[in-house]
């Protein structure tokens, strides 16, 4: 059995095949469909997560982490533990897989060394790395990082509406995504992809808290800090969560907040709502015209339209994506639970690549007979000079590719006679100059024959894995010399011996 689990940053979803092959929900030990994304620090060196962290946090906030997910690739602390230990975003990832693990297990009876785990469409290898660095700390084997749109549209079923092509609408709690996703016969392609790593339903929440704040500094007096109400903020999110759902289902709501013996009593309706966070799910509406663009499409050909992720349930996306695509959105699965149903489907159909016994249980599940073709989200290259001198990233991979893949590259040196050169990887634009670019990592050719020359002699080789992770490899065509480097995200780069 293999998991599919869909870590957001709000929320932890994760799912199972039955002995049909069909992906269904697992709860957790509270019965919850998920587990809230939120990590507890207690006093006595025990953690805490999901609900009961976020009924702890009330009381200690500064032992609470949330909104960790925009953080992973970095080495950002996100807290410090009393004996001093500090916890990276990919250190939370790892305590939340843990208890993933525990849960499902506990559910199936059954012991779990592999799973699925999707990942924002615009994770960079770091954070890909991070991921699986995470998983592999507490156990798990992440056999696939399947992008959330793409895991999302193999939840909504999209594969069975053959000849059909879908805009994946994906916004969750830190993250927004667009994926276009085409099928045609057995063969699921995914032709353009979008997104915004820093919008999310945390910005929507952050637009509300702020008018809120006003609202009560104008009645009372006085504005809350979260240094000396650090409660009063965490009532206010909670309050403001379930506002977000009340005006799913009807035209206004209240909200009551204390602080200091002040109240503000507030009725908010669903119009004030919308324009409160207009701009902000405009924005997402224009990423996903530009996706679609991108696609060498419009509107007219697109046959189905997928809202997924929690911040996809707001009324103002769905008026607005309708409007935008002219279509109605579909509904097959909840939007919340359709990249972890879409993760089993994705582990069903790596198994069968791979050759292997997909099993649930003692049943063995025939392979599913889909091909899925991911993209890549980001142009990758070398540092490279250009016509003015300028050090620029050279695209090697573009946006878009497909993965699994492998392009090659031929590269002057920059000098006569030069006898070493640097291999630096660069995410970015092609033409972006290097100081813009995230570097992914960088290796060494020396001892290379002085020519006085220069002739297109160094071969570069970009290889991309299922996942999307990079391998790159680097030849001199006079020597035959040659170096090879995996992207080691601890060390920077792992070089191997010389050829």
């Amino acid at each position: 059995m293999i998991p599919g689990i869909d870590a957001g940053n709000s929320r932890f979803k994760y799912a199972v095949a039955d002995e049909a092959g069909n992906p269904k929900i697992i709860t957790n030990l509270y019965g919850e469909s998920f587990t809230p994304s939120t990590v507890y620090f207690a006093q006595d060196g025990s953690i805490v997560i999901g609900t009961e962290a976020l009924n702890a946090g009330f009381i200690e906030p500064s032992r609470l982490v949330v909104n960790w997910k925009r953080d992973m690739g970095t080495d950002k602390s996100l807290y410090t533990a009393d004996d001093g230990t500090v916890y990276k975003a990919r250190d939370i990832l790892a305590i939340l897989l843990k208890d993933a693990k525990d849960n499902i297990e506990a559910k199936t009876g059954q012991v779990i060394n592999e799973t699925v785990i999707t990942v924002p469409a615009n994770y960079n290898d770091i954070q890909k790395q991070h991921t699986i660095d995470a998983a592999a700390s507490v156990g798990i084997k992440a056999i696939l990082l399947p992008h959330e749109p793409t895991a999302a549209a193999l939840g909504n079923q999209l594969y069975k509406h053959k000849g059909s092509t879908a805009v994946v609408y994906d916004l969750g709690g830190g993250t927004f995504d667009v994926s276009i996703v085409s099928c045609k016969g057995n063969t699921m392609d995914i032709i353009a992809t979008g997104g915004e790593q820093h919008l999310g339903g945390r910005d929507f929440n952050d637009r509300i808290s702020e008018k809120l704040l006003e609202e009560f500094e104008t009645k009372n007096g006085f504005r809350p800090s979260p240094e000396e109400h650090p409660v009063f903020y965490q009532e206010m999110m909670q309050r403001i969560e379930q506002l977000k759902i009340s005006l799913s289902a009807q035209s206004q709501s209240q909200v009551v907040l204390f602080c200091e013996g002040k109240q503000l009593q507030m009725t908010i309706t669903r119009q004030q709502f919308n324009q409160w966070v207009l701009d902000l799910a405009e924005k997402t509406m224009a990423k996903t015209e530009q996706t679609v663009k991108e696609a060498n499409l419009d509107f007219t050909g697109i046959d189905e339209v997928y809202a997924v992720g929690g911040g996809s349930m707001m009324p103002i996306v769905t008026e607005l994506l309708e409007k935008l695509t002219g279509k109605k959105v579909s509904r097959r699965c909840q939007p919340h639970c359709a990249a972890a149903l879409g993760a089993v489907l994705a582990g069903r159909i790596e198994y069968e690549r791979q050759g292997k016994t997909y099993t649930c249980g003692d049943v063995a599940l025939p392979g599913p007979g889909l091909i899925v073709h991911e993209i890549l989200s980001h142009t990758i290259g070398v540092m490279a000079l250009d016509q003015d001198n300028r050090e620029v990233c050279s695209q090697i991979l573009a946006k878009d590719t497909p993965i699994p893949s492998i392009q090659t590259k031929l590269f002057k040196l920059s000098q006569p006679n030069q006898t070493a050169a640097t291999i630096q990887i660069l995410e970015g634009e092609d033409g972006q100059e290097s100081k813009d670019c995230l570097v992914l990592g960088h290796f060494d050719l020396n001892d290379l024959p002085p020519r006085p020359d220069l002739i297109g002699r160094v071969e570069v080789t970009f290889s991309l894995d299922e996942n999307g992770l990079l391998t790159a490899k680097a030849r001199d065509s006079v020597s035959g010399k040659e170096e090879q480097m995996q992207i080691d995200y601890d060390t920077k780069t792992k070089q191997a011996d010389a050829a």
